[in-house]
């Protein structure tokens, strides 16, 4: 019994800090069966929702991962585009026969190239950071720009399409009825997770978002430590570019650009503090299934495109106002508290 008590108090601590979240996903979901009827509980839908909602849960835990020092990487699509981008023009030079008869061999040699590009941005970003002291939202602002110019002159401006059944499969396949990509997702959030919590640099990641300045007097390296955030987060940029591939059969420079928001979205909703230090990847995955059936429900009632990225805008600003006012509140009761 003692074994698993802490285990077991752990996962309690957990449930107790995403209980309101629990809450929001059951009423989200009720409010869309009112207005969608039955139609929004087949299997159809259902299967829909799993093959859409790992795009937006890989963006958003990269998100994630970069706000946990109080960062932001707004890089992270042009970045997945890159890695896209570079896995077809990789098949396209070694593949005699044409990129969709391309082998395992050149597929994994692809692949890892394209993974290296990735990484670069994201070790490129967390040294600017860190050694030259500039804001995280300038940095990556300026290399998704430069990212994404870079993307246009690689591709031409050109749709890039044709991948081997292999590549695609990942985005587009399933495994005994489940889609391929949803349990990357989940092994991905699982990683994520043991990363994070379990190892020297998730909780030097926590300590430099809580207070910079006492991880450097507990010998922290604030540049090791950023670098390695903004790699590990353009890992996750390059699983989406591997789903958004065998989901289009195809690359392009300004791919999923309205995703971003949404990423921010859901690292927000799932109570990831945008100051850094606090934020746990169940939350954002919560988050993220919130989002995707409140996506899901408002498509189906064939709401304009631009209406729902409306709603985006206004859940953003609907979450700011009210942790602003609830921390208000808490403020006055620990005023009134300490007077009496």
């Amino acid at each position: 019994m003692k074994t698993y008590a802490p285990a077991k108090l752990r996962l309690s601590a957990i449930f107790a800090e995403n209980l309101s979240l629990y809450v929001v996903m059951a009423a989200v979901f009720a409010l869309m069966f009112v207005l969608n009827g039955e139609k929004f509980i087949r299997p159809q839908n259902l299967i829909s929702m799993a093959y859409q909602l790992p795009i937006v849960g890989l963006l958003a835990i990269g998100m994630m991962i970069s706000m946990l020092s109080g960062g932001i990487n707004l890089s992270i699509i042009s970045t997945a585009n890159l890695n896209g981008i570079m896995i077809a023009l990789c098949l396209q030079h070694f593949s005699g026969a044409g990129m969709q008869h391309a082998g395992g061999g050149i597929v994994a040699l692809a692949f890892g190239l394209a993974l290296l590009s990735s990484l670069l941005v994201g070790a490129l970003n967390g040294l600017l950071i860190s050694l030259l002291k500039i804001p995280d939202i300038l940095v990556t602002l300026g290399t998704m720009t430069l990212i994404s110019g870079l993307n246009v002159v690689l591709t031409r401006g050109y749709t890039l399409s044709g991948f081997p059944d292999s590549v695609l499969f990942i985005g587009n396949g399933d495994l005994f009825g489940i889609p391929a990509a949803l349990l990357l997702f989940i092994v991905a959030s699982f990683v994520a997770s043991i990363v994070l919590n379990r190892t020297r640099f998730g909780f030097n990641l926590y300590m430099m978002g809580s207070n910079a300045t006492a991880a450097q007097y507990a010998n922290i390296s604030l540049v090791k430590t950023s670098v390695m955030q903004y790699v590990f987060s353009s890992c996750f940029a390059a699983l989406t570019s591997l789903v958004m591939i065998g989901q289009l059969n195809s690359v392009k420079a300004s791919y999923a650009d309205s995703y971003l928001l949404v990423a921010v979205l859901a690292a927000f909703l799932g109570k990831v503090s945008p100051f850094g230090g606090f934020g746990r990847v169940s939350g954002v995955v919560l988050a993220v299934i919130i989002l995707q059936l409140i996506s899901s429900g408002l498509n189906l009632m064939r709401l304009d495109p631009f209406m729902i990225t409306a709603t985006w805008g206004a859940i953003i600003i609907l979450i700011i106002v009210s942790r602003g006012l609830f921390s208000q509140i808490r403020l006055r009761l620990g005023k009134k508290e300490t007077q009496s």
